[in-house]
């Protein structure tokens, strides 16, 4: 089977999610992605609990599939000299440290260019690479809250929530995989390397996009809605409701539709009165009596279980759709049916399961090729198809350049998962 990044090769210094899952993209479509490992502990990442057998961390180990591990001592003069070794036949470096730590490294930019011009240097940060924020540390709730993400999310009654999952790292982590892979493409036509600069607050406000650029163009503010609607621009047939059963589901009326509130009205079995009402018939009117609207369905809603008037409003045409609580998402019949959960034997650790790629492709498709890796798992591999013989690569483990199958133990037991 053909990979569509079969031949790239990734130095992958990245931690966490912000790096990781944007690696693991091209290393899902086949690129060779190379974990650059502290000797005595590996990514911090690896530490997220809970842990299975032998410290194995799900948490971690949904972003570092299809990856190789060296593990190496950086800061020595070897260490050093070894990357740069292994960068002259890289694609790509990538890292998510604060701007300046690879630099101080000797693994930025201007030393890597001069060893291999055509390499792609790829810096995740939390706010980019200069500016006022350069030093601050970057984190995905920092983001979501200067971004203004926070200001749209949540109601009048509760104020700013976050997003209830890592999501600004995520999406970022995307941007990054797009930013190395354009990058790719751009050195087919150049023939030259370049940094990619992708960081979490731009992501943030790219999650906002369209509410960014009303705004910067007409002044409109989006304040928080209130309760139950689940956007400050939309109305009661936008929102989420509580049914008699106390399951909750989500109400999209599309005003793209026609007689969308009446259709809602009828629904849930609403007096012909405000079925007909017509201060309810046009957006407009809708917005201007939001609590009104918002209050009558939340009233008729209750009054019967979540199967019987999410069937009804279906039975009008009306979009609907159940609020999982998180143990029936993988049980819903679409997401088995798409197979986004995949499965492998760890060694050690026993059967594991993943949350897989989301993009299918038809010719080159994402797949697992390789379970995590341990902690320098494959030093031996990775330098002898770099060119250094056993011997040399003996010495490297005597003299603590390299991680030895001893530091693999002492750094998390047999398994070396921790």
């Amino acid at each position: 089977m053909t990979d569509a990044f079969e031949g790239v090769r990734i130095l992958d210094f990245t931690q966490l999610e912000q790096g990781p899952s944007a690696t693991q993209v091209l290393a899902d479509f086949g690129a060779e992605v190379i974990k650059v490992e502290r000797i005595d502990a590996g990514e911090i990442g690896r530490f997220q609990p809970p842990f299975l057998a032998n410290g194995f961390s799900p948490h971690w180990s949904a972003t570092n599939r299809n990856k190789k591990s060296i593990s190496v001592d950086v800061k020595s003069p070897e260490g050093k000299a070894l990357v740069h070794r292994l960068a002259k036949d890289a694609d790509i470096v990538a890292s998510n440290f604060r701007p300046g730590v690879m630099d101080r490294l000797g693994f930025g930019w201007d030393e890597l260019s001069k060893i291999n011009p055509r390499i792609i240097v790829a810096y995740a940060s939390g706010y980019g690479l200069s500016g006022p924020y350069v030093h601050r540390r970057g984190q995905d709730l920092a983001a979501q809250a200067i971004s203004g993400l926070m200001a749209l999310t949540g109601s009048q009654a509760t104020g700013p929530v976050p997003v209830g999952t890592f999501m600004i790292d995520y999406l970022a982590s995307m941007q990054f995989a797009q930013g190395m892979m354009i990058a790719l493409a751009a050195r087919e036509k150049t023939g030259h390397g370049q940094v990619v600069d992708s960081n979490l607050l731009n992501a943030a406000i790219t999650s906002h996009l369209q509410e960014g650029t009303t705004y910067l163009n007409t002044g409109q503010r989006f304040d928080r809605p209130s309760a139950g609607i689940a956007h400050a621009h939309n109305t009661a047939l936008y929102g989420y409701y509580e049914a008699a059963d106390g399951l909750w589901f989500t109400l999209i009326g599309e005003f793209y539709v026609d007689e969308q509130w009446r259709r809602s009205a009828r629904a849930c079995g609403l007096a012909q009165e405000h079925v007909d009402d017509p201060r309810f018939q046009t957006i407009e009117g809708l917005r201007e009596h939001t609590e009104e609207t918002h209050r009558l369905l939340a009233e008729a809603i209750r009054k019967f279980p979540r199967a019987e008037i999410m069937a009804r409003f279906e039975a009008e045409d009306v979009l609907v759709a159940p609020v999982h609580e998180y143990d029936a998402v993988f049980e819903d019949p679409q997401v088995r049916h798409n197979g986004l959960v995949i499965e492998s034997d760890v060694d050690g650790v026993g059967p594991v399961k993943w949350v897989g790629m989301p993009v299918s492709l038809s010719e080159t498709p994402a797949r697992l090729r390789h379970v995590p890796p341990k902690i320098g798992q494959h030093n031996d591999d990775v330098l002898t198809a770099a060119g250094l013989t056993l011997e040399q690569i003996a010495h490297l483990k005597a003299t603590g350049v390299i991680g030895s199958e001893a530091d693999r133990e002492r750094a998390g037991g047999a398994a070396a998962w921790s």
